[in-house]
C-alpha cells in the first residue's frame, strides 16, 4: 500500500505537551498522524464526514475532539491550498 505524504502537523495534548509528525493517506479519505517529535507513542487515524473530522482508528484511547479538530483543520488547509495533490473534493464531502 502506497502512502502519500501530505504535511507535518502539530497538535496539543490535554496536558499542554505538543505532538508533531507527518500526516499521510493511502486512499484520500483516511488520514494517519504519527508523532515523531518525542518518544511519546501517539498516533491516530482520522476521517471527515458531513459533521466534521472524527477519530476513525488508532489505539483504543479516544483522543479529545479538540485535537482531532486541530489536526483536521491543518489537513483541510493543506488540501485547499494544494488541490492538485488531493483527489478528495472537500466541498462535496461537506454537503
Amino acid at each position: 500500500m502506497i502512502k502519500k505524504y501530505l504535511l507535518d502537523a502539530t497538535a496539543t495534548l490535554p496536558n499542554g505537551e505538543l505532538v508533531v509528525g507527518p500526516i499521510v493517506t493511502a486512499n484520500d479519505t483516511e488520514y494517519l498522524f504519527v508523532n515523531k517529535y518525542s518518544d511519546l507513542d501517539f498516533y491516530l487515524t482520522m476521517q471527515k464526514n458531513q459533521n466534521g473530522w472524527y477519530q476513525s482508528g488508532g489505539p483504543n484511547i479516544i483522543h479529545p475532539q479538540s485535537m482531532v479538530d486541530e489536526l483536521g483543520l491543518q489537513i483541510d488547509k493543506f488540501l485547499i491550498e494544494n488541490p492538485a495533490l488531493s483527489k478528495t473534493n472537500l466541498k462535496d464531502n461537506n454537503d
